[in-house]
């Protein structure tokens, strides 16, 4: 997503401020819920966002709105597109008065369970067909409790490494495949004063990145990271802090741009670009922006980070969906899913792409209409990618530990043992402090 420092304190703040008060939130037990489609005048509204990093969903969203206006005459949905910044906080304080939209984006995981466990979204499996739900991608994130939460709506491939092929040509290097040879190209490269890896970590996010594509090269699955949040596992534990050791080791190597800590991401990002910088790493749903800026599909390699681990995510790139939620007060619950699912449908998934350019969270998407070969192999590896790790920790352990380590790490004033041991301190605090959260990621975990 896009980041701002001005996003992370409002989102890291309202976040916190929910888990801290969250109360659970259980199956809804056997109430049954009308999903009969009004006759009557409906008018629902729709918070959003994604123009900002999927370029085209403005038209896409009124276009959307529009055919589904047509179908149903006696509907009206208006649609807010919310800043980055303002995304969060905004629901916070819709919540709060339990008023404004019907329907509201989430990022996943974390961000799209919190309201959940608030109980300011209903679930939307409660609305939407188990067989319907079972073609939406990454529904895991948003699954608790036996119900699906939140609507995957597209994909964010998470992250991927862009790899110029035309710089490392240019020094008698090729693509890495694995951790080695990358280090080998960083030290390459580096000797001549070149930035292997353009990155930024100023403003925290990069930070968050550089865990999930690492951190989960020697996990078995998310529940790894689940039961290192509840204290059944530890973050201090070999398999959870190993990767605090590889990203020492890229600094010894010279992978990164000197300035790595005083830039924000996607300040970095554009010395790639420039040809200053072999490689950088970009959300999956802008990368393709990159190749074209770049050269295109012959100059840009698209691949996951390199392997230095051996298990089943080792080698594979996170994938993770934006979402779309039905608030707990909105009085056409049962309309705000049809149209959900109405953007599922095939003319809907054929025209978000054709508008956007992005990957549909739905394996019913025709990928042969791919032609470009970069993002025909990142759709790929999306479609088969491994779980977004930062998605399953406590925001605040993201920012108080994670964001703060990797800056340290990479400033080389902290130690691998010692950023592993801040991040199951500042952990064991949120478990002491925080009862409900414990209680809440004990569920997930099962």
């Amino acid at each position: 997503m896009t980041t701002t420092r001005k996003l992370a304190g409002a989102l890291l703040v309202a976040t916190a401020l929910v888990l801290t008060a969250c109360t659970g939130a259980g199956s809804g037990g056997s109430t049954p819920v009308n999903t009969a489609f009004p006759t009557e005048k409906v008018k629902l509204t729709m918070w959003w966002w994604g123009e900002q990093e999927a370029p085209g969903a403005q038209k896409y969203v009124d276009e959307a709105i529009a055919a589904y206006e047509k179908k149903h005459p006696n509907v009206t949905i208006d649609a807010v597109l919310q800043t980055t910044d303002g995304l969060v906080p905004s629901f916070q304080t819709a919540a709060a008065s339990k008023t404004g939209p019907d329907i509201e984006y989430f990022w996943g995981g974390t961000n799209a369970l919190t309201p959940a466990w608030q109980k300011q979204i209903t679930p939307i499996s409660d609305y939407i067909p188990k067989e319907e739900l079972s073609h939406y991608l990454n529904a895991t994130e948003e699954t608790y409790d036996g119900k699906v939460w939140t609507a995957p709506w597209y994909v964010q491939p998470s992250f991927p490494l862009l790899i110029r092929k035309d710089v490392l040509a240019k020094n008698g290097l090729s693509v890495p495949t694995t951790w080695d040879q990358l280090m080998s190209v960083c030290d390459a490269l580096s000797s001549k004063g070149i930035t292997t890896i353009a990155g930024g970590v100023k403003d925290g996010w990069f930070g968050g990145w550089l865990y999930s594509i690492l951190g989960s090269q020697d996990l078995s699955s998310q529940s790894d990271v689940l039961a290192a949040v509840v204290g059944t596992q530890s973050f201090t534990d070999a398999k959870q802090a190993e990767w605090w050791t590889r990203l020492a080791e890229s600094k010894q190597h010279g992978c990164w741009n000197n300035d790595i800590n005083s830039l924000e991401l996607y300040q970095a990002q554009q010395r790639f670009v420039d040809g200053a910088a072999a490689m950088t790493i970009t959300a999956g749903t802008d990368a393709p922006n990159f190749v074209k800026k770049a050269g295109g599909d012959a100059n840009v390699e698209v691949t996951a980070m390199p392997s230095w681990a051996d298990g089943p995510y080792a080698g594979k790139l996170g994938s993770s969906s934006q979402t779309l939620g039905i608030t707990s007060w909105s009085k056409y619950p049962q309309v705000a899913a049809d149209f959900i699912m109405f953007l599922h449908t095939s003319a809907q998934l054929d025209a978000w792409y054709a508008a956007t350019g992005a990957m549909p969270a739905d394996d019913r998407f025709d990928l042969s209409q791919v032609t470009s070969p970069a993002k025909k192999k990142l759709f790929d590896m999306a479609s088969h990618g491994g779980p977004y790790l930062e998605n399953y920790i406590p925001p605040q352990l993201d920012s108080d530990a994670v964001f703060k380590n990797v800056q340290l790490v990479l400033q080389g004033s902290t130690t691998p043992a010692q950023a592993a041991a801040d991040m199951e301190a500042t952990a064991k605090r949120l478990r002491s402090t925080d009862r409900t959260l414990v209680k809440n990621y004990t569920v997930w975990a099962r």
